[in-house]
């Protein structure tokens, strides 16, 4: 029987251990990790832009918002002022003296006798400063108080005994419109009457001229 040798079986046996050297293996195993974390690697970078863009358009929004309402807050703002500005306004419109009522009121106060010869108003407006503080409920904003003084000049043409002069008084004080706008303490008061005098234009007439101060009641406007 022939005897057969295999003269390759040895580099054959040393190819079959070079191919299932652990060296080999782990070195395919590591460029597969590797190649694993350059996938990772890569998605994070897409998940960073991704979210970079998210962010950059959260922040246009909120930049467009923020504008939109620092404008919304102009005219809410200005919306204020045009309120208050019309508040004060008709605030003066209902409270301020109408002098064509005043007018009506006066020709509705007559007394026989008396003839009114002069009328004089003065209105003037003292002006306080607002005061700021930053203690709660001491901070005032400014205002204006507003005094009327209106001075009528008359001539008594009766007796002396027959006092006119108070009756004219009288009537203005018991008239509806002098009442509502006259101060309550010393609304009208007497600033001095004048010898008999005689009438240039008539001799036969004797009058006895006075003048009388109306003080309105005094408002404070904001």
């Amino acid at each position: 029987m022939p005897i057969r040798i295999n003269l390759l079986a040895e580099e054959q046996y040393l190819a079959e251990m070079r191919r299932r050297d652990p060296v080999k293996r782990a070195a395919w195993l590591g460029g597969f990790c590797v190649f694993l974390a350059l996938l990772w690697w890569g998605w994070l970078l897409f998940q960073q832009h991704e979210a970079k863009s998210t962010l950059a358009s959260h922040e246009a929004s909120f930049q467009r918002i923020e504008k939109a309402a620092k404008e919304t807050g102009e005219q809410i703002k200005k919306a204020g002022e045009i309120e208050k500005s019309i508040h004060s306004l008709n605030r003066m419109a209902t409270n301020r003296v109408q002098w064509s009522a005043c007018l009506n009121a006066l020709q509705t106060c007559t007394v026989e006798n008396i003839q009114v010869t002069r009328f004089h108003v003065e209105q003037t407006y003292n002006v306080q400063a607002a005061v700021l503080s930053k203690e709660r409920g001491k901070s005032k904003p400014a205002s204006s108080t507003e005094r009327i003084v209106l001075t009528i000049s008359a001539r008594d043409y009766g007796r002396t005994e027959d006092e006119n002069a108070n009756k004219f008084k009288e009537k203005l004080l018991n008239h509806p419109w002098f009442k509502r706008y006259l101060a309550k303490d010393s609304p009208v008061t007497f600033k001095g009457f004048s010898n008999p005098t005689v009438e240039k234009d008539d001799p036969s007439k004797v009058f006895v001229a006075f003048t009388m101060e109306c003080t309105f009641t005094e408002q404070v406007r904001n």
